[in-house]
This record gives structure tokens, C-alpha cells and sequence, in this order.
């Protein structure tokens, strides 16, 4: 049992077979058009903390990441991950942001797995897991979900040692929500600075 699951091992099959013939037609529509991109900013609320381990200690919330997509390469490198926070985050100390271009890169064992008959809930088309590489706070675990609404989901695992008592945010294992929304980086009577500001860049 895991996760309150019950997996059996011919049904499991049968799902990852059926994962493993989905037409890239299905998802295409989650491509991004070249000049576009899925932005949106880490979720969190009070009584969720989502931010803990991605956040350096007294900087508000505003961590933003631009994803851009493509279907094709489900298998190799999905997608491109860059962060807006190159001024005040974990990795400023360097002038870089925490993710900087950082190629999504697939994990084809899950594939294989009983992980990836695992149900994410409703309004999921899609969901994979995927590798990515910060620019300072090593390779994270991505759970990219594609939605019915066109929307897309991140989660990012950050893994790393059992901190000390008073270790910082670069140094605690942490885990960050992000909800993406497709946006066009250039449209007509738009400034570069203008989409910097609505992607949260």
C-alpha cells in the first residue's frame, strides 16, 4: 500500500502499457509556441508553507519560475526551467538565479515503475517526473502536471542532509508548488520589462 493505493501488478501493467502508447498528439497542446511560456509564481499560505528550503529567510514569497514545454521528448528532455530570482535568492550570492535554463530531464525507469500508475486526482492529463538542476542547490525531483484547464502544476523536491537546528533555507530539504499559466513573452505594444513583471521576471 502506498499513499493509501493498492496497486496490483496486472492492472499496473496494463496502466503503464497504456501510458507508454499515449499519442504525443493528445499532449501537443501543452507545447510552448516559440516567444511563450508557462510562468507562475511558488504557491503557499499561511497554514501551507510552500516555500520553506526554496526562499532565503526574510525575502518574501515571490519566487517565479518560466517553464516551456514539448511533448515530443517525454522520454529525453521535456521541458526548460528558469527562475527570476538572480537578485535575492539561494544562489544571488553568485549573481544567478536558482534555475538558470535547466533542462527537464526524464527518469525512463518511473516509466517501468508501479510509481506511474499512480493517480494525481482529477483534471490530470498527464503527470511525469522528471530531474533538474539547480544552479547552486544540486538536482531536484520535478512532478510536472499537465491539466484539463491548460494549466500546469511543478512540484519540486529538494533533497539534502538532516539539517542542524539552525540551518538556513540553503541548507534544508524543501518542497515548492508552482501553478503556470501559458503566457506570450512578447505581444504587440508590450515591453520586455512589461512581460518580465506579468511572468514574475
Amino acid at each position: 500500500m502506498i499513499l493509501g493505493l493498492r496497486f496490483r501488478p496486472n492492472y499496473a501493467l496494463a496502466l503503464i502499457g497504456a501510458g507508454s502508447v499515449l499519442s504525443c498528439h493528445d499532449l501537443d497542446g501543452f507545447n510552448t509556441k516559440p516567444g511563450y511560456a508557462y510562468c507562475g509564481s511558488i504557491v503557499g499560505t499561511q497554514a501551507l508553507d510552500f516555500q520553506a528550503g526554496f526562499v532565503p529567510e526574510g525575502q518574501p514569497p515571490e519566487l517565479a519560475i518560466a517553464l516551456t514545454l514539448d511533448t515530443d521528448k517525454l522520454t529525453s528532455l521535456p521541458g526548460i526551467l528558469t527562475s527570476n530570482d538572480a537578485q535575492n535568492g539561494l544562489c544571488s550570492s553568485t549573481g544567478q538565479p536558482l534555475f538558470q535554463d535547466a533542462p527537464l530531464r526524464a527518469i525512463p525507469e518511473v516509466d517501468h515503475d508501479a510509481l506511474s500508475t499512480l493517480s494525481f486526482g482529477e483534471g490530470h492529463v498527464h503527470d511525469f517526473f522528471a530531474w533538474v538542476d539547480s544552479t547552486c542547490q544540486g538536482t531536484m525531483v520535478a512532478v510536472v502536471s499537465l491539466m484539463k484547464d491548460n494549466q500546469v502544476e511543478l512540484r519540486l523536491f529538494k533533497p539534502m542532509r538532516l539539517p542542524p537546528p539552525d540551518a538556513g533555507p540553503a541548507e534544508t530539504p524543501g518542497f515548492a508548488m508552482f501553478s503556470l499559466s501559458a503566457r506570450q513573452r512578447s505581444v504587440a505594444g508590450e515591453s520586455a520589462e512589461a512581460f518580465k513583471v506579468s511572468c514574475g521576471f
